[in-house]
């Protein structure tokens, strides 16, 4: 009696010539295990599991069978060297004069570059925060306001001290008056 042979059913294949009794099974590409299907399976093909984005493989004997999240960086630290498929990230401490949220340095912003105030310097987490400046208009016109009201008053004084001199000039008058009566 001779040999005979079948295809593979569905999800199962076989890679080599065999004498087996029955196909491999197909590997399972499982999300929760941080792995999507790169190459679907075939008769003669295994499935080939890729690691989803964010994700590193770390069993890599014929195939990925599982994979971990890249690791994040801490606030006051960047990613240094941006994670593959088949290495983590590493994060570094932030560079003087920038700070970092977990992803990228980043320079402080310079507020008085931006014709603003500093209202808070950055740190090594935070930004710096800033404020728009009051218009340079508005001190002008707050200047010239002073200028005003110190006129006013002036003049109302000036007014206030010639009228008691008029009125002690007609006091007078009429006392000199009243002598030589």
């Amino acid at each position: 009696m001779t040999t005979t042979c079948d295809s593979c059913p569905m999800k199962t294949y076989t890679h080599v010539p065999n004498g087996f009794i029955e196909c491999l099974p197909c590997s399972v590409c499982d999300t929760s295990d941080g792995l999507r299907v790169k190459q679907a399976c075939t008769l003669t093909s295994d499935t080939v599991c890729e690691p989803l984005l964010g994700y590193y493989c770390i069993d890599l004997l014929y195939n990925c069978k599982r994979a971990m999240k890249h690791s994040s960086c801490s606030p006051g630290q960047y990613i240094n060297q941006t994670g593959q498929s088949f290495i983590s990230r590493a994060a570094l401490i932030y560079i003087a004069g920038s700070y970092s949220d977990g992803t990228f340095c980043k320079l402080h912003t310079n507020c008085e570059s931006l014709d603003k105030t500093t209202i808070s310097e950055g740190t090594d987490t935070t930004d710096a925060e800033c404020s728009d400046r009051p218009p340079s208009y508005l001190l002008t016109l707050i200047l010239c306001l002073c200028g005003v009201c110190l006129l006013l008053f002036i003049i109302i004084i000036v007014i206030i001290v010639m009228k008691k001199n008029e009125q002690n000039s007609g006091l007078n008058l009429v006392a000199t008056q009243d002598m030589d009566l």
